[in-house]
């Protein structure tokens, strides 16, 4: 496919420019500006009046969550860890000490009492991804909060209000690109799948340890950036490791970069290792249930620019929800999962060990791990390889899946219609949102908002919402709170301003998210 930066020189350093996000950003896109139309500007041009993430607004949505009374005390530790990667002992960063922290679960109406101790060097916060959450609880400094100093400690403390799959992850730099994230299930105590089984499956690529680290790749992708949303600082020609630049590489070659289907593209090498639950192919954690019995998987995308696409061999999947939310109920071979979206899917045990296979979505690299019936013995070699015959049976597209009739947004007029551009800077590792909407996606509360995204670009962005999930009225008003828009197209969103405050909404390509491509919504009294 057409290539979306500059060709990289393995021996020398990649000169893709000095120019930082946040150039580009503020100086030549009013990206982020905190401007808003005529109409919403005040008389003779005096500034709106922003609802903050510590304003009453913001206690009255918390308290109209209706809390049930429960408390799910939760102490997580930030700190270095050197883990085991099937037997290969890597220093990273960590909750706990693994590759992946532990799954938190809950009720509807519970509330969270987390704990965050920064036992790093450096500030870190902790985002919790597709929860409806108070705004000062967000987790996205320095929008919502200030960031949790080293040796500092920070409670965050919110109403869990709908049920579903989600996870929590660092929304500090590259954090989340080692093994600063893990699940957080939501129960519905009204639960109606049939499941016999509960079983989470976080997919991960690796890369820290390997032989770099995730800032080392984006300073190799552009020298300007140190970090930080659009960061800024002198980059110098310098020598990059092997392994830094077979990373980078693939991040601007866009090997993922494709429209449905996204098969038979170039290969990359990529990242070194993937894993489910922090094990990689030759460790895998075995699910093992009972034959005939009905398993729930909850597949978590927490990969920093990998998509996946995920079958279990012997078995078809009926996938159940999507980014937590029901849909009617759809079978399947297997299914994409883009970087940060979440399936919920069933899977029918039949006796046998039987490969689950993450197949990164065109290169090579995989993760895997084996669902095993209780009447079956364990597969002598657990790494059984990428290639299963369910990977190239039927695929079902994003596009195709409706929503349950008990998570569609009711239908009325749209009081907001906004468009925005997403685009590279020229030849540079730099990315954005334009058009004269870019820097003005404000509203108030009670209003429909609708956002029309056009990608001009050659790779194709999971483009996520904080605080708000949204309809996407191209596939029957299908709910989720991010959805993948393809190279040359565009797709709008939906959405009810019902939680206010100030909130991100970005690309969850962590290296385009670092390089640019974000902006806020904000509310307006």
């Amino acid at each position: 496919m057409t290539r979306s930066g500059p060709t990289l020189d393995r021996r020398g350093f990649l000169r893709i420019g000095s120019l930082g996000a946040g150039a580009v950003g503020l100086g030549i896109l009013g990206l982020g500006a905190a401007s808003c139309s005529s109409a919403d500007a005040g008389d003779a041009g005096t500034p709106p009046d922003f609802i903050a993430p510590t304003d009453p607004e913001v206690a009255a949505a918390e308290q109209a969550r209706g809390w049930n009374g429960k408390e799910v005390p939760v102490a997580l530790a930030a700190g270095v860890a050197t883990v085991d990667l099937g037997g290969r002992l890597v220093d990273t960063w960590s909750y706990g000490g693994r590759a992946v922290a532990p799954e938190l679960r809950a009720s509807v109406r519970d509330k969270m009492l987390v704990s965050v101790r920064n036992e790093l060097a450096v500030d870190t916060t902790l985002h919790w991804h597709g929860i409806r959450i108070r705004n000062d609880m967000d987790g996205a400094a320095p929008v919502t909060q200030d960031p949790i100093a080293p040796a500092g400690e920070f409670v965050y403390d919110f109403v869990v209000p709908d049920p579903g799959t989600h996870w929590y992850h660092s929304h500090s730099g590259l954090q989340a690109d080692r093994g600063l994230f893990g699940a957080l299930v939501v129960e519905d105590p009204d639960d109606r799948s049939g499941a016999d089984v509960d079983v989470v499956l976080v997919l991960d690529d690796w890369i820290d340890g390997l032989g770099t680290t995730p800032e080392a790749v984006l300073a190799a992708l552009n020298p300007a950036m140190t970090g930080g949303h659009g960061g800024h600082g002198g980059g110098t020609g310098v020598e990059h490791s092997a392994e830094q630049m077979s990373v980078a590489e693939t991040l601007v070659s866009g090997g993922h970069g494709s429209s449905v289907p996204l098969g038979g593209m170039t290969q990359h090498i990529g990242y070194p290792m993937h894993l489910i639950n922090g094990r990689p192919p030759n460790d895998p954690e075995v699910v093992t249930a009972a034959p005939g019995s009905r398993v729930r998987l909850r597949i978590v995308n927490a990969a920093a620019e990998t998509p996946y696409r995920f079958a279990v061999a012997g078995h078809e999947l009926t996938v159940i929800a999507a980014d937590g939310f029901d849909v009617t109920p759809t079978t399947t071979d297997t299914l994409i999962i883009g970087m940060a979206q979440r399936y919920d899917v069933l899977v029918t045990v039949k006796s046998g060990a039987w490969p689950v296979v993450a197949k990164v979505e065109g290169r090579d690299g995989h993760a895997s791990t084996v669902l095993r019936s209780t009447d079956a013995v364990p597969l002598p070699n657990p790494d059984v390889g990428p290639v299963i015959p369910e990977l190239d049976g039927r695929l079902l597209a994003e596009s195709a899946l409706r929503p349950a009739e008990s998570v569609k947004l009711d239908p009325r007029p749209v009081d907001r219609d906004y468009r925005v551009e997403l685009i590279q800077a020229g030849d540079r590792y730099v990315w954005g949102m334009a058009g004269p909407d870019a820097g003005k996606l404000v509203m108030r509360q009670g209003e429909r908002v609708r956002i029309t995204m056009a990608n001009t670009t050659t790779m194709w962005h999971p483009m996520h919402t904080h605080g708000h999930t949204f309809a996407v009225p191209d596939y029957g008003g299908l709910r989720r709170d991010t959805v993948n828009v393809l190279p040359g197209t565009e797709l709008a969103i939906e959405f009810d301003a019902d939680n206010p405050g100030e909130w991100m909404f970005h690309c969850h390509n962590a290296y385009h998210f670092e390089a640019g491509m974000t902006a806020n919504l904000r509310y307006i009294r």
